[in-house]
């Protein structure tokens, strides 16, 4: 009782400001998997754990993520992103530490320290200098919408990047480029997206150069690094709708390889109460030669507050 009443006075003589202005989020799922490699079995529990707080005074923003996940990490948090945001004057600051964005092509898995952003506008376009503790990490990007087309155009030490997308006569229509100075070191995929009747129809297509190895984790190919190798190239089919309150979506992918093979997914998403989803995954990986058949059966149950 004596505790109670001392939070209670504690939280008396805060400013409400002080309260209102932070935030603590998370989620945590819980997967069951059942692989077969040619007759093989095998069974996997796993587990993820998410826990953000964000606090937020004026144009400042200061976020704290730390994730609990299966193997060495059991039992013990590890914190992931931490950055800060601000403004000075016109221009906008980041720095922490942080994942950046999936693309099509690549996977931004890498969290490096001491990461920055500086951005502003000008005449429409914005402008961002990006960089971390590695000088050859740093990066000019200029991004705008040139008359309906949203682009962005990504300058690197080792290449150069394009981003493309638009509504074309209700497609939607997206286009990702990357220019290497490494020899044989270019790729590029572009996606077709469009509603027919309530299914939602996209077709993607990737084309790497010889040492370019596809990455990328997106709904048109889901997890490519599970599947691709250097040089491969690959085209993408998905249909995705609403069925008795699911969410219905089969995938199907063809990869140009030394060995070709094909990868055929099929998921179901169910929302349950409390915020409770249940999502079952079944993965058919088809190669040259029954040796390299790939059956997977995943079982997902997820959470977020």
């Amino acid at each position: 009782m004596k505790k109670q009443l001392l939070i209670a006075a504690v939280a008396a003589t805060m400013g409400t400001a002080a309260i209102a202005d932070v935030s603590i989020t998370g989620n945590m799922k819980v997967n069951y998997t059942n692989t077969d490699t040619n007759g093989t079995t095998s069974d996997a529990v796993t587990h993820e754990t998410n826990l953000a707080i964000v606090g937020k005074s004026g144009d400042t923003t200061v976020h704290m993520e730390a994730a609990l996940d299966d193997g060495a990490n059991t039992g013990t948090f590890k914190s992931e992103d931490v950055w800060l945001s601000t403004k000075i004057g016109d221009v906008a600051v980041k720095t922490g530490t942080w994942n950046g964005t999936d693309t099509i092509l690549a996977k931004d898995s890498t969290r490096t320290t001491g990461n920055w952003i500086l951005s502003t506008s000008v005449s429409g376009a914005k402008i961002a200098l990006e960089g971390d503790t590695g000088a050859s990490a740093t990066s000019t990007t200029i991004s705008g919408d040139i008359a309906g087309v949203a682009a962005k155009y990504k300058m690197k030490s080792t290449s150069d990047e394009l981003y493309l997308s638009a509504d074309v006569a209700g497609v939607a229509v997206t286009y990702a480029g990357i220019s290497a100075d490494a020899a044989n070191s270019d790729a590029a995929a572009f996606t077709l997206a469009k509603e027919f009747n309530g299914v939602t129809v996209s077709y993607s297509d990737v084309d790497a150069d010889s040492s370019y190895t596809v990455d990328g984790d997106t709904a048109a190919f889901g997890d490519a690094a599970t599947y691709m190798g250097q040089g491969d190239d690959a085209s993408a089919i998905k249909l995705s709708t609403s069925m008795a309150g699911n969410t219905v979506s089969a995938r199907f992918v063809a990869v140009d390889s030394t060995s070709d093979f094909d990868v055929n997914t099929f998921t179901v998403t169910r929302p349950l109460a409390g915020g409770t989803t249940l999502e079952v995954t079944y993965t058919d990986t088809d190669k040259d030669g029954s040796a390299d058949d790939v059956e997977k059966l995943d079982v997902e149950l997820a959470v977020k507050f």
